[in-house]
């Protein structure tokens, strides 16, 4: 029994290890939603990590830092302390963001439902 404790512990911590080494880089969708052009661009990096949205009207952006819990990536946007940046166009409403891991290229936007690919 304690052999087989000891193998998940291991087969875990590879899976964890994999996952994080091939995340970083650049990713990107461009579609059309409602017909608008809709993209996206998320750039992560070792410790953190910037996203922006293009759309009709605004081209809001934010940085922040990551971290991954099993197969899903949680993106947090740092708080933002300058009102008037916050009442600009730049400003991103959206804070949070969960992506699951497809694989080393491929990033899925669970409350938007797209798929970003690595560039």
């Amino acid at each position: 029994m304690r052999k087989l404790g000891v193998f998940y512990f291991l087969f875990f911590i590879i899976c964890s290890c994999a996952t994080k080494k091939n995340i970083s880089g650049n990713y990107q969708y461009k579609g059309v939603s409602n017909g608008f052009p809709k993209e996206y661009n998320l750039s992560i990096r070792k410790d953190s990590f910037d996203i922006s949205y293009k759309s009709q009207d605004a081209s809001p952006n934010c940085v922040g830092k990551w971290e991954i819990f099993q197969d899903t990536l949680y993106l947090r946007c740092n708080k933002e302390n300058v009102v008037m940046n916050m009442l600009s166009n730049g400003y991103m409403n959206k804070r949070d963001y969960k992506l699951k891991i497809i694989d080393n290229q491929k990033l899925k936007m669970i409350e938007e439902n797209i798929i970003l690919s690595k560039k």
